[in-house]
């Protein structure tokens, strides 16, 4: 959680036939979702990452969020300026 947002990151839920492992074994690369933290869970955005992340590889810091992938790259988000 960082403010009144929540993060959560991970493989994609999704078993492909060909592939059944794919997800699960970093092939699929990673998400990154973001939900209202005050009502509950509306999720607001989706994001498509490289790789899957890191476990515990998340951190937000002055409007940034950044978030570690298993593929050793690190991804920063910046806050929106609207």
């Amino acid at each position: 959680r960082a403010g009144e947002t929540l993060f959560a990151a991970g493989s994609p839920d999704v078993v492909d036939p060909q592939d059944p492992h794919g997800a699960w074994e970093g092939r699929r690369g990673g998400l990154l979702s973001v939900f209202a933290a005050a009502d509950g869970g509306k999720q607001l955005a989706e994001y498509p990452l490289k790789s899957p992340p890191v476990w515990d590889g998340m951190a937000a810091a002055q409007g940034n969020l950044y978030v570690a992938l298993d593929d050793g790259t690190i991804v920063c988000l910046q806050e929106s300026q609207d």
